[in-house]
Order: C-alpha cells, then structure tokens, then sequence
C-alpha cells in the first residue's frame, strides 16, 4: 500500500490529534501502536486550544508511548507564544482556566479593561458576557488573534462539539470584520507544520502529516511539500490500515 510505503519510507511522522491519534482525548490503540513502533520519529501536531504540552504527554504514557512536551505542538500554545512576541499591553484572553494559567507563567498581563489583544481560544465558559467585552474591545481598535479557525470537532459519542472557529464567527458578526486585524495561528497556517519539523530536525518534504480534516491537515500540510495521508474521512485509509 502506498501509504504504509510513505509512512516507512518519512523520517518523521506528524499525527492530528481529535478524531485521529484520539478520541475524546483517549489515544487509540492503533495511534498508539504506530507511534510506538517509531518512538523518537513522531510528533503531534493539534489545533486543540484547551490543553498544555503535559496532558498529552500524560495521556500518551498511560498507554505506554513516551514523548518530549517539545513533541506536542499545540495551536493553543503556540498562540499564546505568539502574543507574548506581539507585546501587547494588555491581553483579553477567552480561553479554559488551564490557558490561563500557561499565559500568565509566559508573562502575558490578562485584563478586559482597555485590552489591545484579543486572544480567542476553544472557551467552554464562553457568554454573551464575554461576547460582549471582546466584540467592544475590536471596535476600539484591539487585535484579534485566534488559535484554530475549526467550527467543531469529534467526540466519542458522535455529537458537535462547538470549536474556536465557531466563536470566532460570532465574534465577527457584531463588528465590521474589515475593520479587525485577524491572525489565525492554528492549521492550515504553516505554524504548526514547521515547528514540529524544526522539532525532529527534518524537513517538511521529509515527513508525513497523518489526520482527518482536509481543510486543515491536507490544505495546511500541501503547500509546505508535505505529504498528508488522510485517515477516519469518508472513502479514506484507517488507522487500522496504516498499521495492519
């Protein structure tokens, strides 16, 4: 099969997260057997906006894999590097307790009042509150910077589980969106990508990008040059597939 030939074949092999690797946050066992099998070539790369590094390391030990947080690239984690490189004065951020947390230990001040910085991530608090502040926050001029641009994401009992990209939508309905200066740090933007291959030490041509979405691990993955094999989807591979 010419995706098992690929995945030998790649020096490293970067794997999605939600609905790939796992579901509801639980490893499957056939992730677990492909990442066991190349210890020290693979790295995830996830749009997840509501964890840090460790919890997946935890996740992944429990099932017997161990992996350097250094190998856990994190949309969450890498937005919220990139408002500490942004410098703002004062961040809003809409995120879990968790994320909080990471953003104040990167030294990001968080306040609501007179914010230059929106950061938006997966927030499972979110309220017309909150819709409220941050809508007035871009209309006085602040930026907008968001972790995945993903409207939901799988769960373990095949419901919609609301994501980033759809808060993000009702965000931008109450202002004018041309008048916001949006980033997106999440896949299909090439941030991901690159740093878990700066990661392994090898080039994107060099690795193999595994996931479910086409509309962020193939169209993030294609221009970069690399290769992405396309697991879970309708008429595509299975995990089971790749490691039988």
């Amino acid at each position: 099969m010419e995706a098992r030939r690929a995945i030998a074949e790649a020096k490293a092999i970067l794997l999605d997260w939600d609905g790939c690797a796992a579901i509801a946050d639980r490893p499957q066992p056939a992730a677990l057997s492909l990442m066991a099998a190349r210890p020290q070539a693979f790295a995830i790369v996830s749009n997840n906006t509501s964890h840090v590094r460790g919890f997946f390391a935890d996740r992944l030990r429990t099932g017997g894999v161990l992996v350097e947080p250094e190998r856990v690239i994190l949309a969450g984690i890498e937005t919220l590097l990139r408002a500490r490189q942004l410098a703002p004065r004062r961040t809003m951020l809409l995120g879990t307790p968790r994320m909080e947390e990471a953003a104040r230990r990167m030294g990001l001040h968080l306040s609501n009042d007179e914010a230059d910085l929106v950061v938006l991530l997966r927030d499972t608090r979110f309220s017309y509150a909150k819709l409220t502040q941050a809508a007035n926050a871009l209309r006085r001029g602040a930026r907008l910077l968001v972790g995945n641009p993903d409207r939901t994401h799988p769960s373990a009992e095949d419901l919609v589980m609301p994501e980033t990209g759809a808060l993000m939508a009702a965000l931008l309905t109450c202002v004018e969106p041309s008048s916001v200066e949006v980033e997106v740090v999440g896949k299909p933007n090439p941030t991901l990508f690159l740093r878990a291959c700066e990661a392994l030490s090898v080039r994107p041509e060099e690795a193999v990008m595994i996931g479910d979405n086409p509309d962020t691990d193939v169209a993030g993955a294609a221009p970069l040059g690399l290769r992405c094999i396309l697991v879970e989807g309708p008429g595509a591979l299975s995990l089971e597939d790749l490691v039988a």
